[in-house]
């Protein structure tokens, strides 16, 4: 499943970033995988608006480009066809596990699907044996495992939330840590079931078969990559599962002051084409739009974070 990656300022501010944490770590296991490939340098891999010529990206459209909002796709619509305008190409695509692992609202749902096909059945196992190796590790605290620290909220629910209704900022409690802490860290039938679905329908199912386009005339061509324009999880989704890169870079700002990205995806290990790519798409939006608006999230007081009026006036 995924691993953290770089933020930067700019495309060239991230590759710096990723320069610095990419390699091995033997506390790792992801990181030391035996067909891993690694870069010597990811910065060679920039490069200009100047590239797009003669590039080809592919759009996902069932549940993905489809459920777009208006003023998302006229903003992402430009850049299409300033692409399409220096030589490159935007074609119609999708990824044939789209209804199966994509919700019909287009939303991130960790639980779709059976116990045998969802990702919150590996995910809760990955998460009780990831906190608990990190905890193992720390010195000066007596929390050692995701036991201690449901001990610790269950004393501390006032600032901690540890039950329904004790915290605004966690309204149901701390019932995820429940549930990961059921699991024990087992890595049984069900949970080896769900990896392999998961990795099978969103790589050979998913990425992979996007970028293996099928024209309408029964060519195959490899495209160069895909790009998605959703805030609600397809355009993250899918790679976070299949384990597969992914980047995105800002191109506006909502009318309620929320920024949206295009996301770029590609298969495994191709870091490099992915950077290359968001690198002339970032400067050719640049060049088309200026310097991305400041966001503003002017509707923020409708969501549920604790706010001290008494502070803000």
């Amino acid at each position: 499943m995924d691993t953290v990656g770089s933020f930067g300022r700019t495309v060239a501010d991230a590759v710096l970033g990723l320069n610095a944490i990419v390699g091995e770590d033997s506390s790792d296991a992801a990181t030391t995988l035996r067909d891993r490939r690694q870069e010597d340098d990811y910065a060679k891999f920039l490069s200009s608006k100047s590239s797009l010529k003669g590039a080809k990206f592919g759009l996902p459209q069932n549940r993905c480009w489809d459920l777009v909002p208006d003023e998302r796709k006229h903003v992402a619509l430009q850049v299409f066809k300033a692409i399409e305008e220096l030589g490159g190409e935007v074609i119609d695509t999708d990824f044939p596990c789209a209804e199966d692992r994509i919700a019909g609202d287009g939303s991130w749902d960790w639980e779709r699907g059976n116990a045998s096909q969802s990702e919150l059945t590996v995910v809760k196992v990955d998460a009780y044996n990831g906190i608990n190796i990190y905890l193992s590790d720390l010195l000066a605290t007596e929390i050692k495992s995701v036991e201690d620290v449901i001990a610790f909220n269950n004393r501390n629910k006032g600032t901690e939330g540890a039950q329904a209704g004790d915290h605004p900022a966690f309204p149901s409690g701390q019932d995820n840590l429940l549930d990961i802490a059921q699991t024990k860290g087992v890595e049984d039938s069900t949970y080896r079931n769900a990896l392999s679905y998961i990795h099978r329908t969103t790589r050979n199912d998913g990425i992979d078969a996007a970028i293996r386009h099928t024209t309408e005339d029964g060519r195959v061509i490899e495209l160069d990559a895909l790009l998605l324009c959703d805030r609600k999880g397809a355009g993250q989704q899918l790679a976070a599962q299949a384990g597969y890169p992914i980047i995105c870079i800002p191109i506006g700002v909502d009318s309620a002051g929320i920024p949206f990205s295009l996301s770029l995806q590609h298969t495994a290990w191709r870091e490099g084409a992915l950077i290359q790519w968001a690198s002339a798409i970032e400067d050719l939006v640049n060049d088309l739009l200026g310097w991305r608006p400041t966001p503003m999230y002017k509707d923020h007081k409708s969501k549920n974070i604790p706010i001290d009026r008494k502070a803000t006036g």
